[in-house]
């Protein structure tokens, strides 16, 4: 486990990378930064895509967030139908729990091994 890593949203989510890359993240690091995610719609939904497959697996992992965004979680994604990311704002909210942060602190502040 390398502790903390810091990645703009541009890294992590502009980029082509899925579920596979974030586990990797994951199981390598108990903490990320990531800075400047922008407020998303229509014409980056490939974009929401990737962040809310982030998001679903930093939550799984147990793995801290520490995030710069333009717009709270819940305002992160603006079209009509935002169903599909209304669980990605609901983990970030979460995310930010003392409840989340204690458990986390009960397994060690480290993700699970890869399997």
């Amino acid at each position: 486990m390398l502790g903390v890593a810091r990645f703009t949203f541009a890294d992590l989510c502009v980029a082509p990378l899925g579920s596979l890359d974030y586990q990797r993240i994951a199981h390598n690091y108990h903490t990320l930064m990531i800075e400047e995610i922008l407020v998303l719609g229509p014409d980056l939904r490939n974009e929401a895509r990737r962040l809310i497959t982030l998001i679903d697996v930093l939550y799984d992992n147990g793995v801290g967030l520490i995030a710069s965004a333009a717009a709270e979680p819940h305002a992160l994604y603006v079209d009509g139908t935002a169903e599909s990311f209304a669980r990605t704002a609901s983990r970030l909210m979460e995310m930010r729990s003392e409840a989340y942060l204690a458990e986390r602190h009960k397994r060690g502040g480290t993700a699970s091994e890869p399997t």
